[in-house]
């Protein structure tokens, strides 16, 4: 099966087996912005692509494509926090919101140590800062030594500030950014890591929260795993999808550009699909399943995509195509191809 796309929009079909006679069809369309002031303007190129290849770009690491449906929308934010007019701050806090029912924030914060006072290890005051790299590195984790060895914090390897005795923690840094809602308070308490980056591939929380389980103890047993499992974004990142922005909801992040907020209206992008096997014909819309946000470049990606799966039957002809626009009810008899014509090949 190939695709032949109608539209402007860059977009790739992703295919794999689900049993021995069956597939899993995946189109995805990822369509690029320029932000203006603002508003957005398509940019033929590619703010991020598409493949199913580990990304390794600026903005962090994004996991590969992957032909399966999202457990809701991801939402990516890279690039800086900025102090307001270029003046140094102590710290600052970057508020993210996507329409009216999803809001995030990350407690932005200086570099900090633990000193040892009389009443134990106190936090440092935070050296003023004008800019702060949005980066898990800044973020609570890390690995440090304990008696058994080298103590990775499975949730953010690359972060900063996890300590389990006080010799260990004693004029070691403190992360970055933080959780407005569960600031550290004392050396050895371990938050969950907070950042509007692509999660780390290799973190824990999100099989963690991927999974549903039954039972306690050691009868718990995994009863399934949750469709969250392919999102890419931190846990707290993802808009449920029954919660999905609208077209023309406002996406506002505060404290990210020098010359203040960024902010736009969700554009309109309508897609969908025609899969055509052999003389069976049938229309998928394209949903929402990601918005990505680079701050530093003023650029911006959505990511729309339809799940569908097929029968493999030897010698039957197959074709997907992309269209813009809203899904009819029913399949065009424009959209019907004449397999004996040579191109529909």
């Amino acid at each position: 099966m190939n695709l032949d796309n109608k539209t402007e929009i860059p977009a790739t079909l992703l295919k794999t087996a689900v049993a021995e006679d069956a597939m899993l069809g995946c189109v995805i369309a990822r369509p690029s912005f320029e932000l203006k002031g603002r508003e957005l303007v398509p940019s033929a190129e590619a703010a991020r692509d598409i493949g199913m290849a580990l990304q390794e770009t600026t903005h962090g690491t994004f996991p590969g494509d992957v032909p399966y449906l999202l457990g809701g929308v991801d939402v990516f934010v890279t690039g800086k926090a900025h102090a307001p007019r270029g003046e140094p701050v102590p710290r600052l806090r970057v508020d993210l919101s996507v329409g009216e029912r999803f809001r995030r924030a990350v407690e932005v914060i200086g570099d900090r140590r633990w000193q040892k006072k009389r009443r134990g290890l106190v936090a440092s005051d935070p050296e003023p800062f004008t800019e702060m790299p949005l980066s898990y590195d800044r973020a609570f984790g890390g690995s440090v030594q304990s008696d058994e060895g080298e103590f990775r914090f499975t949730h953010n390897a690359a972060g900063r500030g996890v300590y389990f005795e006080e010799e260990h923690a004693e004029n070691g840094p403190l992360p970055n950014l933080e959780d407005p809602e569960h600031l550290v308070a004392n050396f050895d308490d371990h938050p969950d890591p907070i950042c509007f980056a692509p999660y780390p591939i290799d973190g824990s929380l999100k099989p963690l929260s991927s999974v549903e389980l039954v039972g306690e103890g050691e009868d718990t047993e995994l009863r399934r795993i949750l469709p969250t499992c392919f999102n890419q974004a931190h846990p707290k990142l993802v808009i449920p999808a029954q919660d999905a922005p609208k077209v023309g909801d406002e996406i506002v992040v505060t404290n990210v550009r020098p010359d203040g907020d960024l902010r736009f209206a969700l554009p309109d992008v309508v897609l969908h699909a025609h899969v055509q096997l052999e003389d069976r014909g049938y229309v998928f819309p394209l949903h929402l399943d990601q918005i990505g946000v680079f701050c530093e470049e003023q650029r911006v990606f959505l990511s729309y995509r339809c799940v569908f799966r097929y029968r493999v039957l030897r010698m039957e002809r197959r074709r997907t195509t992309l269209y813009a626009g809203a899904a009819p009810a029913s399949v065009p008899p424009e959209y019907v191809l004449d397999w004996s014509d040579e191109e529909a090949w």
